[in-house]
C-alpha cells in the first residue's frame, strides 16, 4: 500500500500500516515515523524492516512543505532502477485483527484477472451539492423474495430519434378516494366498477325527511320506494319516486329524502 499526502512543515498525519517494510519514496528533507515499536527520523530512499511493523503510523513533516510518499509492504523493498518499474504479481494472505481498517486511497489493479473483493465500505455522507455520478453497474441478481426499490430517479432527457419502450408495469392500486384522470381523442371502452360487499337497510321518514350518508367506498346504490307507501318521496329538490319505483345512482355522496312520516325507502349500497 502507498501513503501520499502534500503536507505543510510540522504536520503530522496518520495511517494503518500492513507489511514488514515501510520505505520512504519521497519527501522535501526528513520525516519522523512513529510506530508502535519505536521512533525513526528518515530521508528519501530510507527504509524500516520489521516483522511487527503492522500497526498504526504517524508521520511527521521535519522539513518544508511538501509531498510525502511512503510505500508499505511484505519482505524488504528494492527500489527500481532508472527506466525499471516493478511489477507485482502475487500478495500473501492478509488478516486484520479486531479493530483494524483498511484506507484505499488510489484504485488499484490485479494482474490475470484477479479481483478485490470488498464485502462491506463506511458510511459515506456528502457534502451540500455533491453528488455520485454512476455510469455503469454490474448485473446484478435478487434472491428468492429479495425486491429492490428505487425511490427516486434522475431527470432523463432523451436525443433526438430516442425513444423509450415500456413492455410492462406492476400492478397499481389506487387508496380510497383517490382517482386517475384520462383524457382521449377517441371513445373509451369502460365497464362497470364492481364492488365486493353489498350492505342493505331501510329509511323511514321522519319529521319528513331522511338522509342516506356519504360512503366513500360506495360503487352505486339501488333506492326503492316501497308499493305500502301512501306516497310520493321526493330525492333531492325535486325528483318524485312513486311508490314501487326504484332507481339506481353512481355516486358516494350523501342523498336526502322528503316525504310523508313513516313511509319507508329501501336502500342497498354496493361497496368497493
Amino acid at each position: 500500500m502507498t501513503f501520499y499526502r502534500v503536507m505543510q512543515p510540522r504536520q503530522q498525519e496518520q495511517f494503518q500500516a500492513i507489511g514488514e517494510f515501510l520505505y520512504i519514496e519521497s519527501c522535501p528533507d526528513t520525516v519522523l515515523i512513529r510506530t508502535e515499536r519505536g521512533e525513526y527520523r528518515l530521508k528519501p530512499g530510507a527504509q524500516i524492516i520489521d516483522s511487527q511493523l503492522t500497526g498504526r503510523i504517524t508521520v511527521e513533516n521535519l522539513g518544508e512543505a511538501g509531498a510525502v510518499s511512503i510505500i508499505c509492504g511484505f519482505g524488504r523493498f528494492i527500489p527500481p532502477t532508472d527506466g525499471q518499474k516493478v511489477d507485482v504479481t502475487q500478495m500473501p494472505a492478509v488478516v486484520f485483527a479486531p479493530g483494524q481498517q483498511v484506507d484505499i486511497a488510489s484504485p488499484v489493479m490485479l494482474a490475470d484477472g484477479q479481483v478485490i473483493a470488498i464485502s462491506q465500505l463506511p458510511k459515506v455522507q456528502l457534502a451540500d451539492g455533491q453528488q455520485v455520478t454512476v455510469s455503469q453497474l454490474p448485473a446484478i441478481q435478487l434472491a428468492a423474495n429479495q425486491q429492490l426499490a428505487v425511490t427516486h430517479l434522475p431527470d432523463v432527457a432523451l436525443a433526438a430519434g430516442q425513444q423509450v419502450g415500456v413492455t410492462e408495469l406492476p400492478k397499481v392500486k389506487l387508496e380510497t378516494g383517490q382517482a386517475v384522470r384520462v383524457y382521449a381523442t377517441t371513445p373509451l371502452l369502460t365497464k362497470p366498477v364492481g364492488g365486493d360487499s353489498v350492505a342493505s337497510q331501510v329509511l323511514t321518514l321522519a319529521a319528513g325527511t331522511a338522509v342516506l350518508a356519504k360512503n366513500t367506498s360506495r360503487c352505486h346504490v339501488l333506492v326503492k320506494v316501497p308499493t305500502t307507501n301512501t306516497h310520493a318521496v321526493t330525492l333531492g329538490s325535486d325528483w318524485e319516486l312513486t311508490p314501487g319505483e326504484p332507481l339506481k345512482l353512481e355516486t358516494t355522496a350523501e342523498l336526502a329524502f322528503a316525504g310523508t312520516d313513516g313511509d319507508t325507502i329501501q336502500i342497498i349500497e354496493v361497496s368497493r
